[in-house]
């Protein structure tokens, strides 16, 4: 009995460490007209790892549909944020991302704020950032301020830029 047991608990191990590689990441595909969809749920980037700061988490989305682009979708805690503008720097050439009018939100429950907004980049552009050695985030607010963060900066990564090389791994 004790063998069965250790056996069934090495094989969820090694299961567990298969699938581990897909963490955050969702991929369907749509039973009306078989557009894969793959998501990516929301990573910290630099700026989360101080409380003085608003923190901007980084998902994603793709579809096979619109092959050729990616949706970031970006997400700011701890203040209510209205993105206008997305810039990319991707080892010192900066893109500009187009902001999806209607894929945002502004979001308070209690003390808690959150602000989503998605901007679209060309999938090209997007397969240069997970190569890059520096991507950094500009993001133009409203009221004219802007919050800047990286996901990867001379090798220390973070938390949003690992997730992004596990989502890549879905989008083809």
């Amino acid at each position: 009995m004790n063998k069965k047991f250790l056996l069934g608990v090495l094989v969820a191990g090694v299961c567990g460490l298969l699938h581990a590689d897909d963490k955050g990441v969702s991929v369907k595909t749509s039973g009306f007209d078989g557009v894969k969809e793959v998501t990516l749920k929301p990573y910290g980037s630099s700026s989360c790892m101080s409380f003085k700061q608003t923190c901007i988490s980084v998902g994603a989305m793709w579809k096979s549909d619109l092959n050729d682009l990616v949706g970031l979708d970006l997400y700011a805690l701890r203040d209510l944020v209205i993105m206008s503008d997305l810039l990319i720097n991707i080892d010192g050439d900066i893109i500009k991302a187009v902001r999806v009018r209607d894929a945002s939100n502004l979001n308070t429950v209690g003390m808690y704020k959150e602000s989503f907004q998605r901007f679209a980049i060309q999938k090209s552009d997007f397969e240069k950032l997970l190569k890059a050695e520096k991507v950094w985030l500009k993001i133009n607010r409203t009221d004219g301020t802007y919050i800047e963060t990286y996901l990867i900066n001379d090798g220390k990564d973070t938390l949003a830029f690992k997730a992004l090389q596990r989502f890549s791994k879905n989008i083809q």
